[in-house]
């Protein structure tokens, strides 16, 4: 299932380059990315209306972009303005724009109907400029539906088994104790302490125990923000299973981002890193690659299960109190995409994934 109407995250700003042509996939629907003078990014179908070669093919001139199989050049806005060896320009010599905003070091692309574009809906991400943070990014390519990815990522239990020896290293917590879960309008919110757990990799001595806070918001179409905190011991006690107020000992970071390529192919876009004030470069570098192992630890078992899936895509699962993040989510999506639906008639704009 594939919600239209959503930002869906489409490069990393650093992707998109003041040169050059940048193809993407989502949603089956070919995308061709680049900047213009200004700086502001294009984001545009990777179709040329006549004989639908792909414009990630073709050659920017100036602001515009030119087919390179018989010479159709087209403005920013999609528009064809030249065809070689004819003055006139049909009416329909145009190609599909999409909104664009570029923030959070994310290029995002509305997916649906322009005119329902909101601005609004973009949550708050951490930029790799911000002087408050030090992060790295990274992406990786799924061989799954991306629905299977947010699934993993709306239960946390499975850290305690796949990230035995990384994430998961030492805190059992996430398997046997379950958060509360709060709806959002358009998104899940999962809170909850974990109290006197050791020292993880990258913070605190051998010894040494923390309460940590761990709250993270799931969001329509599949973005996750995360911003764990760590506090002494017995700070969990005195905010009676609370959010805390006062100030952590470490914050650590996580942005992440599920867009569905095609039906059985993901991309996954991913920072981690901390606050300047706890983790410098050095160390924010140590947490990104702690957990970019863990990343391709999920990427390996979510491509098996899609294989497994796959030789019976009509079994079903068996539903357990874990599984109250995806089961709600899933929830969201559909009415959501039924929303969309009853808008439009059922067409374009709400796709079946």
């Amino acid at each position: 299932m594939w919600i239209r109407n959503a930002w869906y995250v489409a490069a990393w700003s650093h992707e998109v380059a003041n040169e050059g042509l940048l193809a993407r996939t989502i949603m089956n629907d070919p995308l061709v990315l680049y900047r213009i003078g200004n700086g502001s990014v294009v984001a545009m179908e990777d179709r040329c209306c006549h004989r639908l070669a792909p414009l990630s093919l073709g050659r920017r001139e100036g602001d515009d972009l030119r087919c390179m199989y018989h010479g159709l050049k087209f403005g920013p806005d999609g528009r064809c303005n030249e065809i070689p060896g004819q003055t006139t320009i049909p009416a329909k010599a145009v190609v599909r724009g999409y909104p664009v905003v570029e923030r959070g070091s994310w290029v995002w692309v509305w997916m649906g109907e322009a005119a329902r574009a909101d601005v609004s809906q973009i949550p708050e991400t951490i930029a790799t400029t911000d002087r408050d943070w030090n992060i790295q990014t990274g992406c990786l390519d799924y061989s799954a539906n991306y629905q299977l990815i947010n699934d993993n990522l709306l239960d946390l239990s499975h850290l305690a088994f796949v990230h035995e020896r990384t994430l998961g290293k030492g805190v059992p917590q996430w398997a046997t104790e379950r958060p509360t879960i709060t709806r959002l309008e358009r998104g899940v919110r999962f809170q909850r302490w974990f109290r006197r757990r050791g020292p993880s990799h990258y913070f605190g001595e051998p010894g040494d125990v923390f309460d940590t806070w761990n709250s993270y918001d799931f969001l329509v179409p599949g973005l996750f923000i995360q911003r764990p905190a760590w506090f002494p011991p017995g700070t969990a006690e005195r905010y009676d299973g609370q959010a805390p107020t006062e100030e952590p000992l470490f914050v650590r970071c996580d942005d992440q981002a599920v867009i569905p390529v095609t039906e059985k192919t993901s991309r996954y876009f991913y920072s981690a890193g901390g606050r300047s004030k706890d983790a410098s470069p050095e160390l924010a570098g140590e947490i990104f690659r702690f957990t970019e192992v863990a990343f391709h630890e999920d990427k390996a078992i979510i491509e098996a299960q899609q294989k497994v899936i796959a030789q019976d895509p009509g079994r079903q699962m068996v539903s357990l109190s874990m599984d109250g993040g995806p089961t709600l989510f899933r929830g969201i999506v559909r009415e959501l995409i039924a929303a969309e639906t009853s808008t439009t008639g059922g067409a374009e704009v709400a796709r079946a994934g």
